[in-house]
């Protein structure tokens, strides 16, 4: 039987590491293995927007717009620098093997992976309503939910007062530290996915019931199906990358290519570029009359 939420007045859980944590240690590789991947499309440390956009990344207009929604997992996994990512995987080395532990991989596996793509459900919501341009990246919403998880299992076993709420009450003080003074530095952090994934983690963490346990058939189910999911949007994502040349292109630069494509007389590529425009911004005016100027006219699909 895989470990089951502690009774009160237990021992606080045990050092951090991965060892029995199988999920953590996965999630570190994988964040650690698609950065790889990031700085050999970028050619260097310097991740390009490109990289992050072809590996998943979160961007608004496109999720609404042409029902991208298989990137509010895949953004979870994708960071924009080293900095971002080392930040991510020291924080998640550190409270990832404390939850799972306690609760065992079949509940954290749904935890990581419900609260990381709510938080950027409330993410995309919230940039589409403002008319957003940016795009995100990261695993922070889903290591929010983590801390906070692991603040709510703390409060259920111990109390306020116990080794393990204080230790996430700190941990939680960190990253709202970082995330204000990321805001004072300018470097705009996804402020609505971190609050998002904090919030599922602590929804979660407190519809646990007490005393459950999971069989080791159960959690390798649990187990198969994220992995599953996980792989059946990679698997979209790959196939959009494939098969459209607009997929990983911000709405400026579809703006771009479709000039372009008119100046050079490619009315089909032109024709194209205001639809993969409009889809993301809705009628333009300002770029469908010279397309249809020049190409004649473009009809709706």
């Amino acid at each position: 039987m895989t470990p089951s939420l502690a009774p009160a007045g237990s021992p606080g859980p045990p050092p951090g590491g991965v060892d029995q944590a199988p999920v953590t240690g996965m999630l570190l590789a994988l964040c650690a293995a698609i950065f790889a991947v990031e700085v050999a499309v970028s050619r260097g440390l310097a991740i390009t927007s490109d990289a992050e956009l072809r590996l998943g990344a979160s961007y608004a207009l496109a999720t609404i717009g042409e029902a991208r929604w298989e990137t509010i997992v895949t953004a979870c996994f994708v960071h924009g620098s080293v900095v971002h990512l080392a930040i991510n995987l020291f924080v998640l080395w550190q409270s990832g093997p404390l939850v799972e532990r306690l609760v065992g991989s079949a509940r954290f596996a749904p935890l990581v992976l419900l609260s990381g793509a709510f938080g950027y459900a409330v993410s995309v919501v919230a940039r589409w309503v403002s008319h957003s341009g940016e795009f995100s990246v990261g695993a922070s919403g889903m290591i929010s939910a983590v801390v906070v998880a692991a603040f709510v299992v703390g409060y259920r076993m111990q109390g306020w007062r116990g080794r393990l709420t204080r230790a996430m009450a700190w941990w939680i003080g960190f990253l709202i530290f970082v995330t204000v003074l990321a805001n004072l530095l300018g470097s705009r952090p996804d402020n609505a996915a971190h609050l998002g994934g904090a919030i599922a983690g602590g929804v979660i963490a407190s519809a646990w019931k007490r005393g459950a346990a999971h069989s080791a058939q159960a959690t390798r189910v649990v187990l198969v199906a994220c992995l599953g999911t996980v792989a059946a949007c990679v698997a979209v994502l790959s196939v959009r990358e494939a098969t459209s040349p607009f997929a990983s292109m911000l709405v400026q630069q579809r703006q771009q290519y479709t000039m372009e494509a008119v100046g050079e007389g490619r009315c089909r590529d032109a024709h194209e570029g205001l639809r993969a425009v409009e889809r993301l911004r809705g009628p333009m005016e300002s770029l469908r009359k010279p397309v249809e100027m020049t190409c004649g006219h473009v009809e709706e699909r």
